[in-house]
């Protein structure tokens, strides 16, 4: 409890997660390290998982990304095929 406003915290849950990361993919495509920012995700991969074995159809395609010491690390990019916004409340009206 806020002791300054008297409001239960709002807790950032699995699928509170799961629903941002889904409407961030419909914006676009992301990084794991974009999804842990934009949607407040600390295992993004974990939560891309769940929405895959939900039906949502997310690809991972891979790209190099360059490091400023010049080494290379592979990434991946995360990519919603349907982007309708329609298909991010399927799983959450229920």
């Amino acid at each position: 409890m806020d002791k300054t406003t008297n409001t239960p915290p709002r807790y950032n849950g699995i699928e509170g997660q799961r629903l941002a990361i889904l409407h961030r993919l419909a914006s676009g495509p992301a990084t794991v390290e974009q999804l842990t920012t934009d949607c407040n995700a600390p295992d993004p991969r974990a939560r891309v998982h769940e929405l895959r074995c939900d039906g949502h159809r997310i690809e991972t395609q891979k790209f190099d990304r360059t490091n400023p010491d010049g080494s290379v690390n592979r990434t991946g990019l995360y990519v919603l095929s349907v982007t309708d916004t329609r298909q991010c409340e399927l799983n959450f009206n229920q």
